[in-house]
């Protein structure tokens, strides 16, 4: 057999590899033919038509189970400060049908979701506590977008989340979806190691209508960006869960789940912190795990139960409306609040008039240097024997889907608590500003300040001051455009244009 020339030899072996990877693929396919491919998006409304297991539902490239991987139209994605569940670890995933993302308003926070949009999270349980090899999955939660029309005439959509709820198998092969009324479940658990006693650890797999609860949209444009309670700026802002090294926002905005105007830079964006992240102050810990566990409900865009009630607990910053000064508001009296201490209203107290060098059984939400006098702490502290139990005169907060106290984040707000001044002195224009308020008139977003020159004079007077007095140095940029200086540290500022002021938080 006479020798190949080395070019022919090349070719020859070129077509041996591409038939072998032909192959390869054929059996690749082969193996995979019976897998779903994508994720089976449903009318939402149509609770008949929900998938009955996560396999059906196809939110799988493969057999559900512990180490099994999501779809690629999955985006994995992470909070700053979670809800706290019990101790329960928790991973979370969006997916928006082909074609679309999620709009985005950088000026009020505001999330535009798509129709089908779809939310995930994964709840897991060691059962040997602190130990992550015990781990089991318990149960995933699945939330789907649907566009309702509020005024087909002016184009008005409102969402409307339907929830579903999937109990893991014991084998952990495959997850089951739970009645519509949901289910009480327990598993057991150790909490100091095998060899100590177990405990069944109770846990409440939410009907419908809870997370309906939760999760309500209206028709005006502030609810929409509550109704999905940990996807907005102030939670997404934090590196990516899968690449530290790329913000997790900006990494959406590449990938092109979401469009609009994007904040810049982001270390000036709202961003909350979890109890156990030292780079950030006490102060910010804790109000961001008041955030995430209280304004929900308690907030500026909270849900319409809560915010009835007050919006004493708002971490709001994008609704501008802070509040930080909620320490000196009071709660109706009730839901076991007379075992605090009574509560004295010093003598001649400008902020009491009412209450001059007297007693009352009113408590106070948060009472600066007396955590045991603070219901807010109380509250958090308390637990039903049945969670939802909304009528019982020891009220638990958060009031659903909890049986345990989160110990490390009390004992967080109750240094908070502890070391909170009483109260501050400010410098007299401070304390007694004089002017109408600003309102929504003014917005501070990173290292820009702007009014709306509509509401407020266009070439007013502006000066801006941190709470120790200090005057901020401002750039005019345009009309009613400043920029501030760079290193400017963050935190609780006055900012008066003209007559009118108003308080600011810069993250």
């Amino acid at each position: 057999m006479p020798a190949c020339k080395p070019d022919t030899l090349v070719f020859r072996t070129f077509l041996v590899a591409l038939a072998a990877a032909a192959l390869m693929a054929a059996a690749s396919h082969a193996a995979t033919a019976k897998e779903p491919s994508s994720f089976r998006y449903w009318d939402a409304s149509d609770t008949a038509a929900a998938p009955r297991t996560l396999t059906d539902m196809g939110l799988y490239a493969g057999a559900p189970g512990p180490k099994a991987k999501l779809i690629p139209q999955a985006f994995h994605f992470e909070v700053n400060s979670p809800l706290w569940s019990d101790d329960a670890k928790k991973q979370r995933w969006v997916l928006v049908p082909p074609g679309k993302s999620i709009g985005f308003r950088e000026k009020d926070d505001y999330w535009d979701y798509p129709d089908s949009t779809v939310f995930i999270k994964q709840f897991a349980i060691d059962t040997i506590t602190g130990d992550s090899t015990s781990r089991v999955l318990w149960e995933t939660r699945v939330l789907v977008n649907r566009k309702e029309v509020v005024d087909s005439a002016k184009g008005i959509f409102t969402d409307k989340w339907w929830g579903l709820t999937y109990k893991w198998d014991p084998d952990q092969k495959e997850a089951r979806l739970v009645p519509a009324k949901g289910l009480s479940a327990t598993i057991r658990v150790w909490p100091k190691g095998t060899k100590q006693a177990a405990v069944m650890k109770k846990w409440v797999f939410p009907s419908r209508g809870q997370c309906d609860h939760c999760h309500q949209s209206a028709d005006y444009d502030g609810i929409h960006g509550r109704s999905i309670l940990g996807f907005f700026t102030a939670q997404l802002n934090r590196p990516h869960p899968d690449s530290a090294v790329i913000n997790q926002l900006d990494y959406f905005f590449t990938k092109g789940l979401l469009h609009g105007q994007k904040p810049y830079p982001w270390d000036y964006a709202p961003r909350w912190r979890s109890i156990d992240d030292n780079t950030a102050s006490l102060d910010v810990r804790a109000r961001s795990y008041i955030a995430a566990n209280c304004s929900g409900c308690h907030g500026v865009r909270g849900m319409n139960s809560g915010a009835a009630q007050g919006r004493d607990l708002n971490y709001d910053f994008h609704a501008m409306e802070p509040q930080m000064e909620f320490r000196y508001k009071t709660i109706s009296y009730g839901f076991g609040m007379d075992t605090l201490a009574p509560f004295f209203y010093p003598k001649n107290d400008p902020a009491n008039p009412d209450h001059l060098d007297s007693l009352s059984i009113v408590p106070g939400l948060v009472v600066p240097g007396y955590p045991e006098k603070s219901a807010l702490l109380f509250r958090q502290r308390v637990r039903n024997t049945r969670p939802d139990d909304f009528d019982a005169d020891r009220n638990q907060m958060p009031p659903m889907a909890s049986f345990e106290v989160n110990q490390p984040a009390t004992a967080l707000i109750e240094k908070w608590i502890k070391e909170m001044p009483v109260p501050i002195k400010l410098p007299l224009y401070l304390r007694k500003p004089r002017g109408a308020d600003a309102g929504d008139g003014i917005a501070l977003r990173g290292l820009r300040l702007s009014f709306d020159a509509r509401a407020l004079p266009a070439n007013a007077p502006i000066t801006m001051a941190g709470l120790d007095g200090r005057q901020v140095s401002l750039r005019r940029l345009a009309a009613g455009e400043y920029s501030l200086p760079q290193g400017l540290p963050k935190g609780l500022y006055l900012i008066r244009v003209g007559s009118r002021k108003t308080l600011r938080y810069l993250f």
